[in-house]
């Protein structure tokens, strides 16, 4: 019986484990005001230069707002990639790309 039980767990673990998360495209809006800019910027550059350089930022025109598209599992996984005081406010919005194939497939199912 017991060997039972622990075949049965093993297998359940290992089922629980070799499943990949799925990832997905985030766009990522992170705002700061004129005051904040220099300290966000060291937030920033601090987080290294890969995620960096995922960032475009509105600053020189006087929107000072990051925008990038991050890819993560989740809204909150992707939040908390975020320095700290960009995490709060931080508008996260999950999106798609669609092929012309997917397009026409949904305009065919909407008529």
């Amino acid at each position: 019986m017991m060997a039972i039980m622990i075949g049965t767990f093993s297998s359940t673990f290992a089922q629980s484990t070799t499943q990949t998360v799925k990832s997905a495209t985030f766009f990522v809006q992170a705002p700061h005001t004129h005051e904040q800019c220099m300290q966000t910027m060291v937030e920033f550059k601090d987080k290294g230069e890969d995620f960096l350089s995922k960032f475009k930022f509105g600053c020189m025109s006087g929107d000072h707002t990051g925008y990038a598209f991050i890819r993560g599992t989740s809204e909150k996984d992707v939040r908390l990639m975020l320095p700290a005081s960009e995490q709060k406010t931080a508008k996260i919005t999950k999106v798609d790309q669609f092929t012309v194939d997917q397009i026409e497939k949904l305009h065919k199912q909407h008529m």
